[in-house]
């Protein structure tokens, strides 16, 4: 009976079943799809669910399978908090939720096609879709006007393009660098940290921070002997969906940096039969890297709070394609190792 369920649910999600890594997956999928279905237990008081309700929805559904296949329960954490803020934040800066005042509502039914493949946001919780991670879609034929890139905000220009936008914006100045300064580091191995607490003396342009508590980003620049820098506008470091300064934000543009200088890892895909293993060498910009969370499986359950795993996840195969079109179209490389 357990594993005619599983072949039902793996069917319905387009999710292959071969060890228990999938049956972790399915789980994962399934507690997304079930705490979204949650946002429309609603009633005539309320138009809302509380984000309460949400979480302790997908606690429930992890709990629930892993009482029924002993098999995955030493795989997942006795204390899901990390588990569930993951899965929470990757749908809210996803544009699934609409979030105020410690509630949160089902976001309006929005899809983008890229390559006969359809994303969806928004779907109604009886809607039959397939999923890759906590993310959905369809093979079925639609049609749409909206990008993938417009839909879940991610870069729609070329990484070259983009900073020679903003590179294009103030004058270089001199500078005197205030005490704790960080420059960004442009050379591997970048295993360590982003970031070093020397400048370089080279001709290349880096990012500079500095200042508490919040960070003032600048580009600088070492010429004729001084340090110069130009100041990058506030909101050209802002999450996309919360409108707000988050930490990574400046990666889109140390990106761009690494890029143009040729330092930036390539993207590695491994083709493990129904699944890619993605690896990748450099954090993404915030959108892609929300956008990759959502499309992806991470390999392991039990991660601490803010040790999210970012570097090594595993994509649908079906999905794959998409993933690496909208990244490419933006400047990434990708090194594929196929079956």
């Amino acid at each position: 009976m357990k594993n005619r369920l599983l072949e039902s649910i793996g069917k319905q999600l387009n999710i292959s079943i071969n060890n228990v890594d999938s049956i972790c997956q399915i789980v994962y999928s399934v507690a997304g799809q079930m705490a979204l279905a949650s946002l429309w237990d609603q009633n005539e008081e309320h138009d809302k669910v509380s984000v309460k309700h949400f979480k302790h929805r997908i606690v429930k559904i992890i709990d629930a399978y892993t009482d029924l296949f002993p098999e995955i329960y030493a795989l997942f954490p006795d204390d899901k908090t990390a588990l569930v803020e993951e899965i929470y934040s990757v749908y809210l800066h996803n544009g699934f939720l609409y979030h105020s005042a410690n509630c949160v509502s089902p976001a309006a039914l929005s899809e983008a096609v890229s390559d006969n493949i359809c994303l969806v946001r928004g779907a109604s919780p009886d809607a039959k879709l397939f999923m890759s991670g906590l993310g959905f879609y369809s093979t079925t034929k639609h049609s749409s006007d909206r990008s993938v890139a417009n839909l879940f905000g991610l870069q729609e220009q070329s990484v070259e393009n983009y900073l020679d936008e903003i590179l294009s914006f103030d004058d270089w100045k001199e500078i005197a660098w205030p005490e704790n300064t960080e420059f960004l580091r442009l050379d591997p191995p970048f295993t360590i940290s982003y970031w070093q607490q020397k400048p370089n003396y080279d001709d290349r342009i880096s990012l500079a921070r500095f200042g508490e508590p919040n960070k003032i980003y600048s580009f600088y620049r070492f010429q004729d002997g001084v340090f110069q820098h130009k100041s990058i506008p506030e909101w050209r470091i802002k999450d996309y969906f919360t409108n707000e300064i988050a930490y990574g934000g400046y990666r889109r543009i140390a990106v761009a940096l690494l890029m143009r200088y040729g330092t930036l890892p390539k993207i590695k895909a491994k083709d493990t039969g129904s699944m890619m293993e993605i690896r990748v060498g450099y954090r993404l910009p915030l959108s892609e890297e929300y956008f990759f969370r959502l499309y992806s499986w991470p390999t392991r359950y039990d991660f601490a709070p803010k040790e999210e795993p970012m570097f090594i996840r595993k994509m649908s195969k079906q999905f794959y394609p998409v993933f690496k079109k909208e990244l490419s179209s933006m400047g990434y490389q990708f090194v594929e190792e196929l079956l």
